[in-house]
């Protein structure tokens, strides 16, 4: 045996000596699980009415079975119907006997909004650089369809025609997910923007379609059982006006009289108002308009300003021309807005911010 066999013999009887006896044992081989089966929805958000397919993601359910019928019933299927608020496990079985839960919140409550103004309240963004909806915060009113749709961007178009690839973005979205997380309300929303529009316009004939599209909505709520606990116009406006030269005070004087004309034609509590940004290319030419909105709200009980960031987002959350926003900025200024809708609306205190436009905070006097 030449020297290295003998060492390398040596070495090894001394790490089995080391070694404790369990480790001379033979392994154990362990079974490993397959991954357990799951559901296409683990939790749900609903309205009374609205109904969702609950499905095993592999294999194949036996049964469902629903806690509390009164609330919310399931077929043999795994169609689940929203009846009646509350909440409800849906459990379905296996052929192998597993069970697995769905937890189904059902609400019967909303807060209704209609989103009104000019371009940059309709589709100029991008609607894949918009933030996804969360689940039951939000659905779209489909006045033609008579129906209600999950809020998605982009927001208005199924109404108003077919859904494409080009389709743009708005800040819906972004505001419905802020409104939320302040309210624990969904709300229920339809578009009544159009580009290219003037105060004078808003206030002697497009406030027609704020009415006629409330009036329809609400028949479609009523219909499916659901309540409406506030009404809100969303207001966007102002860059026309600004190119026609209009007075602080005739600005002021027409969004009063709009405002006037819906309320009496609707149950419209207040028109929460998104202050006008800046026109890159004349910095000052949107001064006029922002001083109406200003003072309107601060002045005027039924106008409740939620959102002062457009006049202070740089230039890179503005597209090309220089007046309309990019999805980013749009995102920026829903986010605001609907954070501050919804704590309007919980409280009744109109909200104090930050004012970029005229370097203070922005606090009304009707408080």
């Amino acid at each position: 045996m030449n020297l290295r066999k003998a060492l390398w013999i040596g070495v090894l009887a001394l790490l089995l000596a080391l070694s404790p006896a369990s480790d001379m044992m033979p392994a154990t081989v362990s079974t490993v699980q397959a991954a357990p089966t799951k559901l296409n929805y683990p939790k749900k958000n609903l309205l009374v009415g609205e109904t969702f397919t609950l499905k095993l993601k592999t294999g194949k359910a036996a049964s469902f079975k629903s806690s509390n019928k009164s609330v919310a019933t399931v077929s043999k299927k795994g169609k689940v119907i929203a009846k009646s608020p509350g909440d409800v496990k849906i459990t379905v079985t296996t052929k192998a006997g597993k069970k697995y839960s769905c937890k189904v919140s059902v609400r019967n409550q909303v807060d209704f909004i209609i989103f009104a103004g000019q371009s940059n309240m309709t589709n100029v963004g991008k609607a894949s650089e918009a933030p996804a909806v969360k689940d039951g915060a939000a659905y779209e009113v489909l006045l033609t369809k008579k129906k209600l749709s999950p809020l998605r961007e982009p927001f208005g178009v199924q109404q108003k025609g077919k859904v494409t690839k080009s389709s743009g973005g708005t800040l819906a979205s972004a505001f419905a997910n802020a409104y939320y997380n302040e309210t624990g309300i969904p709300i229920v929303a339809t578009s009544t923007a159009r580009g290219g529009t003037s105060i004078g316009e808003w206030s002697s004939n497009y406030y027609k379609n704020v009415v006629k599209s409330t009036q329809k909505a609400e028949k479609i709520l009523k219909k499916q059982g659901i309540k409406i606990r506030h009404r809100y116009v969303v207001f966007f406006q102002g860059e026309n006006d600004a190119t026609y030269n209009i007075s602080t005070a005739a600005y002021q004087q027409h969004l009063e009289l709009m405002l006037t004309n819906l309320k009496s034609k609707t149950d419209i509590e207040k028109c929460l108002l998104i202050r006008i940004g800046e026109d890159l290319n004349d910095p000052t030419s949107y001064d006029r308009i922002a001083a109406a909105q200003t003072i309107t709200c601060m002045e005027n009980p039924n106008f409740v300003l939620i959102s002062t960031i457009a006049s202070g987002l740089d230039r890179k959350y503005y597209q090309a021309d220089g007046v309309h926003f990019t999805q980013a900025g749009l995102n920026k200024i829903g986010k605001q807005a609907g954070t501050m809708a919804g704590k309007y609306a919980n409280t009744g205190v109109e909200p104090s911010m930050k004012d970029p436009r005229y370097n203070n905070t922005y606090t009304s006097n009707s408080n």
